[in-house]
């Protein structure tokens, strides 16, 4: 079994669905991202966020310990600040995605949230790296601008996508956490994909050496249940790229399983 920390949701899903893939893929439990709020007409930005978040905190509501979900947080909408309060006070989800899309992980919108979700105590997953479909946003997903968030401590965050194709300045950076922070550092590397093969395998071999295997995430990247073929593969693929690079069983059962535990503060 495995826990997947990067499934996307459209909004329309069926929870029995969900947890009917969860159990054919082999999945133990899986991170759910709510709708993008501003990727739907929902009316006026007042609404956007609460409406994204009710649709996600209805499909996980039916199994909260296998369905973990993530509210999607736009900083750039003025309900950004109530989203989130709404998000973990009133519909108990567990966590915030974000995508730096025409804005720096160092806006101040951007850092308001962080102070948010700091004071919240949740952990938050960032899109890093190159960015398919949304124009000329690429530039703002570089991973050295994540540095901003050592100055928020108190986050345990995770950079999607070994932030291919900048998979060494991504491992650069978490390196960095790992010698500024005391104790136990708060970046994660996400390897879902996103690099062809031959990048990834090497950027896992580089990884393992460089930042071991306590701070790896497994994902996907699908949509489920529709994508449940799709996620069955990525499951089997990662574990073979993984074996590729080096790793041994023990690392593969942490970055499967026993760090996104630590991540997400449910070990």
């Amino acid at each position: 079994m495995a826990i997947d920390v990067h499934i996307h949701t459209h909004g329309d899903e069926e929870s029995a669905a969900v947890l009917k893939a969860l159990d054919q893929i082999g999945l133990e439990r899986a991170v759910l991202f709510a709708v993008p709020p501003h990727r739907n007409d929902w009316g006026d930005a007042a609404s956007s966020h609460r409406a994204s978040i009710d649709q996600l905190a209805a499909l996980v509501a039916a199994d909260p310990e296998r369905l973990i979900g993530f509210a999607w947080i736009e900083p750039t909408l003025p309900d950004a600040l109530e989203g989130i309060d709404y998000a973990f006070e009133e519909k108990m989800l567990r966590g915030v995605k974000m995508i730096p899309n025409h804005w720096y992980p160092n806006d101040e919108r951007a850092q308001a949230c962080y102070q948010r979700i700091e004071q919240h105590g949740k952990p938050m997953l960032f899109h890093t790296g190159i960015l398919w479909g949304l124009s000329d946003t690429s530039q703002y997903c570089r991973p050295a601008f994540f540095e901003i968030m050592l100055h928020y401590p108190g986050i345990r965050f995770a950079m999607a996508h070994i932030s291919w194709p900048w998979t060494d300045e991504c491992l650069a950076v978490n390196g960095k956490f790992k010698s500024n922070q005391r104790g136990e550092w708060t970046s994660y590397v996400d390897i879902t994909s996103g690099a062809p093969r031959i990048w990834k395998v090497d950027a896992l071999r580089k990884a393992l050496a460089y930042l071991g295997d306590t701070h790896l995430l497994y994902g996907s990247d699908a949509h489920l249940p529709g994508g449940t073929d799709y996620a069955a593969l990525r499951l089997r693929e990662d574990r073979e790229m993984l074996r590729e690079a080096g790793a041994v069983t023990e690392t593969i059962e942490r970055i499967m399983t026993t760090n996104a535990l630590r991540w997400l503060g449910l070990d």
